[in-house]
């Protein structure tokens, strides 16, 4: 369903401004708002609204490309902020603070772009400095309008290509919080691969495609699993991890150097083993049985590519890092602060 403006493959309902949507029992109202782009619209349902790219909380969308057009987008917000009151609950499309909702009330007395008036002034702040294109911009509009398939596996060479473009916020890194903290892309997000599950939120904040990393690509190819289960898109695992970004030129940041969880995972297992045998020598035999499970969990290990020790040291004390829940400094896709994709920064002070 888009605006008979769009020009997305596939879609065929095209509802007018005005016009109303039945979603089960409740009605919603479309409400056709160009201006960051030629055909965008809101919702309206039951005292909330549905602003997409257009109001944000604290801020307002940018309009430089995709064919926006500052004065609509002025136009529109005002138009849908005079019809509603001011008690209607606002949820934009994107942010990236944990804010999850709004008022119109609220917004109106604390949004700097709410306290431009003038439509000629706010089109001149909005069109003044507008931020630097997104790397991965060309991929959200292919995405978006012809339905396009993000990879599931990219090379090293080529993330390092979108990484040096400015999709650094775009990499997840599923590596242990130790291992992150040894060496890192700079402004890549840590989500251990254990936690991808329960942060799957964090991860559908980040632009596509989301490039999943880890120290080979094992462990990023089981983060993509767990989370396009839970119906995560836009998935793609940097072919044979940070090793390979490195050697396609890459730069991290370092710190202090840590064990890798697949080196800790070898050790264990050998500890293991020999602890079984040397126990099955001079205590009883039936300690055997500890060496054999072992075998057959590595076994089972590499049919399945899933290694339960390994999560499991994953979790230790020594592999966490205060890190580990810290964002990306890039911000992400369309953020409010910074300015990002769909966003506009502040209004540039009056000189």
């Amino acid at each position: 369903m888009t605006h008979e403006k769009a020009t997305h493959a596939g879609v065929t309902v095209h509802p007018k401004d005005g016009e109303g949507i039945a979603l089960g029992k409740t009605a919603v109202t479309v409400r056709y708002t160009p201006g960051h782009t030629p055909d965008h619209m809101c919702l309206s349902a039951d005292g909330a609204f549905f602003s997409g790219d257009s109001l944000f909380i604290g801020g307002v969308a940018r309009t430089d490309f995709i064919g926006g057009d500052a004065g609509q987008l002025f136009d529109s917000i005002h138009a849908f902020l005079s019809d509603l009151p001011e008690t209607t609950i606002l949820f934009p499309g994107h942010d990236y603070q944990d804010r999850v909702k709004s008022t119109f009330g609220e917004e109106k007395k604390g949004n700097p772009w709410l306290q431009i008036s003038d439509r000629e002034t706010f089109v001149r702040k909005l069109t003044a400095n507008p931020p630097p294109r997104p790397a991965n911009m060309d991929y959200l509009l292919r995405l978006n309008r012809e339905g396009v398939k993000i990879p599931a596996t990219i090379s090293a060479d080529e993330a390092f290509r979108l990484v040096s473009k400015g999709a650094d916020s775009s990499v997840i890194d599923v590596r242990t919080g130790a291992e992150f903290d040894g060496e890192h892309i700079p402004g890549s997000r840590l989500i251990p691969v254990d936690e991808v599950e329960a942060r799957a939120d964090e991860v559908r904040a980040a632009p596509v495609p989301r490039l999943l990393l880890c120290r080979s690509g094992n462990r990023a190819t089981i983060a993509q699993k767990a989370l396009e289960k839970l119906h995560v898109k836009g998935l793609t695992v940097i072919e044979e991890g940070l090793g390979a970004y490195l050697g396609a030129g890459g730069n991290t940041v370092k710190g202090k150097a840590s064990m890798s969880l697949e080196r800790q995972t070898r050790i264990v297992m050998g500890i293991l083993v020999l602890l079984g045998i040397f126990l099955a020598i001079f205590v009883h035999p039936a300690f055997l049985i500890l060496s054999g499970f072992i075998g057959a969990g590595m076994i089972f290990s590499g049919i399945t590519d899933c290694c339960a020790m390994g999560m499991v040291i994953a979790k230790m004390p020594w592999n966490r890092s205060t890190a580990s829940g810290n964002t990306s400094s890039a911000g992400g896709t369309c953020a409010a602060k910074p300015p990002c994709a769909c966003a506009a920064g502040a209004p540039p002070p009056d000189k």
